[in-house]
């Protein structure tokens, strides 16, 4: 898939991973329009997702604009995700909340595009145009 010319705010999820670099959204079949998409095309455990419920009932977008923020549960994400996909959830919502979200999609499309315009998958570090790891 290569990397999209616009990136629409939808690609953010309301915890901090973008979704421009998810494998699900990456994925050839049944790929999915983003967290904040109102497309019912969300994996199961992504259509649950209780950090979507939690930012309606807090009233905010992201998490990181919540006064709780980082929460006991974005820390635990963080931890994973840093562990797994060296990514940081916490470090995306503040460098988001800092610069805008416009900003923040153009440093996450740099980030995960491969030298061939590839996307770049952040859950295993693979282009999916070329294969390359990175």
């Amino acid at each position: 898939m290569k990397m999209p010319d616009e990136v629409p705010e939808t690609l953010i999820a309301p915890c901090g991973v973008t979704c421009l670099a998810c494998y699900v959204h990456l994925r050839e079949k049944k790929s999915c329009s983003g967290c904040c998409s109102l497309m019912d095309d969300k994996p199961s455990h992504c259509a649950v997702c209780t950090i979507r419920s939690c930012v309606t009932a807090h009233h905010v977008t992201f998490c990181a604009e919540c006064e709780d923020f980082p929460c006991v549960t974005i820390k635990q994400m963080d931890r994973r995700y840093r562990d797994r996909y060296h990514v940081s959830v916490i470090e995306n919502g503040r460098r988001r909340r800092m610069i805008g979200t416009e900003a923040f999609l153009k440093e996450e499309k740099a980030r995960w595009t491969c030298a061939c315009g590839g996307a770049i998958s952040q859950h295993d570090q693979v282009c999916t145009e070329c294969g390359k790891a990175i």
